[in-house]
């Protein structure tokens, strides 16, 4: 559901390594009751701390001329997990870790994130039904353009980080430029009371305790809720479908191509408040009911649906609960542009008729991902929604194999042969379970949120890198550095051995130990 290709800054990807796809259901798994969850929750958390946008306070602020609302980020995080409601969507029976009725399941959904925020243009700290909040980091965010840190960070007008490059024709034939994707995610106060967990010290987070329970896997509980919106600079001209589209204002880049910003130097990274336009809804829960614990679906924008308002011009693009990860791509699809038979691919939903629409000249929409599983409209047509979720984790890995050194070194080409090395590309489509790791080069499961894992990430970006010449100590190293430290050590030994594994030393015995 992610479109980024974070992950890809640690050099110990150069093993990376699945933690095998566990054959046991998240209904099997031993859950920690919210009794449990709560007794061993900190309640000596310190909150509002968190900065809101993009350098605020050092040059990232609106103009003096600015009149509109300036975002500030939803951080009182719970100290204690709200008791659970009766959430729409459990009414919805499941069957073999499936709901029996996913468009129904789907639209629940959706439903319940429009609740309350529809109403208050998505400022849900504002909400009168129930209570929101955003992720903690995301103002210094390296997403996309990572080498020029911190330029994707939140804007300040919604607070949405810059997330996607499409090119040109990717869209649809009309497009022949470059449109950025800007989006927005929102937890419900069940997701909250994690992430207020992991962030109890601001200046020391604790990536394991998601769960504050030690002993069991590291999760969300179960009712917790993320709804994100993904808006586009795309036009109406380049885009058809976005006719009648909700536009909101955001501070965005001023020029859209990649290319151009990424030549630097960093003045072309400057942003200016412009419209933007809603392409985009994707929603996950955390359901225990599940083949992995996780439910994903997306929803995409389109001018011609029925409804009175773009919110109920959204139409339902699909749902998933597992990857069918023994489905490879030869076996779905007949070549790298398809078709693909989606009978294979067992645990998700397509809408067909959107499928049909979606894909119909001048559109080039191609919401379905690799081998024919789910991905939304803007999303990478190489990855899948629970693909990309499942590695969610710190530190952060690579969200595709093309992104992976391993991927690198075996040439991967997506779009001209998909359908080869499947043996690392399926490591990619298995069913991690959640609050499993997916790779044995991660300390922690971030439990299908990438947000969490490229909040974590970059925290460390600031706090843990070396200090530049005249810059002021930290009060005190965070835990997370000195354990991050000690990790790439020990990565490094780890890939060393690889080289070295068996090569007597003198006299046939051990080599010298540096």
């Amino acid at each position: 559901m992610t479109r980024s290709r974070h992950g890809f800054l640690l050099a110990a990807q150069t093993i990376v390594m699945l933690a095998t796809s566990i054959g046991f259901g998240a209904t099997q798994a031993a859950a920690t009751t919210d009794e449990v969850r709560n007794k061993l929750a900190r309640k000596d958390c310190v909150r509002g701390k968190f900065a809101n946008y993009y350098r605020e306070g050092k040059g990232g602020d609106p103009a003096p001329e600015y009149r509109g609302r300036v975002f500030k980020l939803s951080q009182n995080y719970p100290d204690q997990l709200p008791p659970a409601e009766q959430l729409p969507w459990q009414a919805i029976d499941f069957k073999d870790g499936a709901p029996v009725d996913p468009r129904a399941y789907l639209q629940a959904l959706l439903d319940y994130g429009l609740e309350g925020n529809v109403d208050v243009d998505f400022y849900v700290e504002d909400n009168k039904v129930r209570k929101w909040y955003g992720m903690p980091w995301m103002d210094w965010n390296t997403e996309v353009a990572s080498d020029w840190p911190g330029t994707d960070g939140r804007e300040f007008v919604h607070g949405f980080t810059h997330e996607f490059d499409s090119s040109g024709n990717t869209l649809s034939t009309l497009q022949r430029d470059f449109v950025d994707t800007w989006s927005g995610a929102y937890f419900n106060d069940r997701a909250a009371f994690g992430i207020g967990q992991v962030y109890c010290n601001p200046d020391d987070p604790k990536p394991g305790a998601l769960n504050p329970d030690p002993t069991a896997l590291n999760t969300f509980p179960d009712g917790a809720f993320i709804i994100k919106l993904l808006f586009s600079t795309v036009t109406e001209d380049q885009l058809p479908t976005v006719k009648n589209a909700l536009e909101w204002k955001a501070d965005v880049f001023v020029n859209d191509d990649p290319r151009w910003r990424n030549a630097g130097p960093l003045e072309r990274f400057k942003r200016a408040v412009g419209t933007i336009r809603m392409i985009q809804i994707d929603v996950s829960v955390r359901d225990a009911r599940s083949t992995t614990g996780w439910l994903l679906g997306t929803f995409g924008y389109d001018g011609n649906a029925k409804g009175d308002t773009p919110w109920k011009r959204m139409v339902p693009l699909g749902l998933q609960w597992g990857n069918s990860p023994k489905a490879t791509f030869a076996e779905t699809c007949t070549g790298p542009n398809g078709p693909c038979d989606q009978s294979k691919l067992t645990e998700q939903w397509i809408n067909p008729q959107a499928l049909k629409e979606l894909t119909t000249a001048p559109l080039n929409f191609n919401h379905l991902g690799y081998g024919g599983r789910l991905a939304g409209p803007v999303d990478n047509a190489k990855a899948s929604c629970m693909g990309c979720h499942q590695t969610a984790g710190f530190p952060n890995v690579a969200i595709l194999p093309e992104f992976s050194a391993n991927g690198t070194l075996l040439g991967l080409d997506a779009e001209r042969q998909p359908q080869t090395e499947q043996s690392l590309r399926m490591m990619y489509q298995a069913n991690v379970v959640s609050g499993v790791v997916f790779s044995d080069t991660q300390l922690y499961s971030s439990d299908s949120s990438l947000q969490l894992s490229m909040s974590l990430q970059n925290f460390v970006s600031l706090r843990c890198a070396a200090r530049q010449p005249g810059a002021a100590a930290p009060q005190e190293t965070p835990s997370l550095c000195t354990q991050l430290a000690r990790w790439q050590v020990l990565q490094r030994k780890s890939i060393d051995a690889v080289s070295t594994f068996g090569t007597p030393g003198p006299d046939g015995g051990p080599l010298p130990t540096p």
